[in-house]
């Protein structure tokens, strides 16, 4: 595991509303958090992973936390945790907020071993968010299950949903519903951050989701990552049943 060489503060300025200068502050003390980082280092080292599919942004995600202060953040997709880990550690930073995962654990074929087991998969005696410190699960609700069910029931519990990073890989158009069901409680200037696999492409969901709510999505640089920030006060038109994917 490495820590992110090149954080992109211009696509975090852009999503916060703020000046790049304040964003790259908020990356700084993100990456300076090397208690954090090496926690993480040592236990993806104790379960022989060199790496492990993360999205491509866990800085960009604390200093989204530290500038707009989310009281709900929803995350689809944990893994061993990277991500929720520094969207914990921002909420923790704040002293305000609560982080609710969404996930369902992967396990490797029965047959691998070492190096040989897949990258994405949950070691053996772990479970999803493995990884993430116990000093900062105080503010984490982690729920398993399939994400199309559980993320529609979730979104009826919260009042609203400040920040939303979607990243699991999903196919067009099996992806809109949840994101339907999460735009009723994207208030205005709510993020949403949907990771397409490395290098991939905005798919025609996110772009149509963008749409309602009058953004047009960015993306952060080398990545496959896309976001945007809503405008206007919570969407009131009639999301279409389908795109043209």
């Amino acid at each position: 595991m490495q820590i992110e060489e090149h954080p992109d503060p211009t696509w975090v300025a852009q999503l916060a509303g703020t000046a790049p200068s304040v964003a790259q502050r908020a990356i700084e003390e993100g990456a300076d958090d090397r208690r954090l980082f090496r926690h993480l280092e040592r236990e993806h080292r104790i379960e022989g992973r060199s790496h492990y599919i993360e999205i491509d942004a866990p800085l960009e995600l604390f200093a989204l936390v530290r500038l707009r202060r989310p009281r709900h953040v929803v995350e689809v997709g944990v893994s061993s945790g990277v991500s929720s880990a520094y969207l914990l550690a921002g909420l923790a930073r704040n002293q305000r907020g609560t982080l609710h995962s969404v996930d369902l654990p992967k396990r490797a074929p029965a047959a691998s071993r070492g190096s040989d087991r897949p990258s994405w998969s949950i070691p053996e005696g772990r479970s999803s968010g493995w990884a993430v410190p116990d000093r900062l699960r105080a503010r984490w609700d982690l729920r398993i299950g399939d994400k199309r069910t559980v993320l529609p029931l979730l979104a009826e519990e919260l009042d609203r949903v400040d920040l939303f990073v979607y990243d699991v890989p999903h196919d067009d158009p099996k992806s809109l519903p949840e994101f339907r069901a999460i735009d009723r409680r994207l208030p205005a200037r709510g993020i949403a951050i949907v990771d397409h696999g490395s290098g991939g492409g905005l798919c025609p969901s996110l772009k149509a989701w963008a749409g309602w709510r009058g953004a047009t999505p960015c993306r952060r640089s080398g990545t496959g990552l896309f976001a945007f920030r809503a405008r206007g006060s919570r969407s009131r038109r009639v999301a279409p049943r389908r795109t043209g994917a």
